[in-house]
């Protein structure tokens, strides 16, 4: 059954198919943890190297991201048993934030001057440097976010995590007016928020 097995995932792999690789691999139970920490995995089919089968976990965690996927791809990370994918999970994680108006990159702080010629500081209220509007503002009560900030990937609206619950409890289209049906927390049968309340 194993060179069977072999066989098919190196000619589904050479037809660039690295999913049905990968969904084998899970329900095959191929990879063997290693037996000590900072150990190395190993391949539970004969004449399979692990470094093949862990370039197509990385191939379809890519894909997976590439698609938007990133609970998916962040769950097959989690659960994988070969360490050296699994370390994935514990690298950095960068947000890139763009005006939700023009749609340009927002870069750094936004610093203020006044007109004695002192230093430039840091301001808590942000502006896009192209299209010059406030950023940063609650969908709902239009004052800056300061803490927890929640937001639609759809739209780019949002704002503070209270007001979106209270908005959302009734509503599944976006309050400023944009029209996106944003579902920032979905609905269960009985019309109750699937997200728990904040305290």
């Amino acid at each position: 059954l194993m060179p069977t097995v072999r066989n098919l995932l190196l000619q589904r792999a050479d037809a660039g198919d690295v999913q049905t690789c990968v969904v084998l691999c899970e329900v095959m139970d191929v990879i063997v943890p290693p037996a000590a920490a900072g150990g190395s995995a190993k391949s539970r089919i004969p004449n399979l190297n692990i470094i093949l089968v862990r370039e197509w976990y990385l191939t379809y965690i890519d894909l997976l991201q590439q698609m938007c996927l990133f609970t998916q791809a962040a769950s097959l990370i989690r659960n994988c048993r070969d360490p050296a994918v699994g370390a994935l999970n514990q690298k950095a994680t960068t947000i890139h934030e763009s005006c939700p108006r023009c749609g340009k990159p927002l870069l750094g702080g936004t610093t203020i001057q006044d007109n004695s010629g002192s230093k430039p500081q840091l301001s808590a209220q942000r502006i896009c440097r192209s299209c010059r509007s406030r950023v940063g503002l609650c969908f709902l009560c239009h004052e800056p976010v300061k803490g927890l900030f929640v937001w639609c990937p759809g739209c780019g609206h949002g704002g503070h995590l209270e007001h979106a619950m209270e908005w959302f409890a009734n509503n599944e289209v976006c309050p400023t007016g944009c029209g996106h049906k944003c579902n920032l927390f979905p609905m269960s049968s009985n019309n109750q928020t699937i997200c728990p309340k904040a305290k």
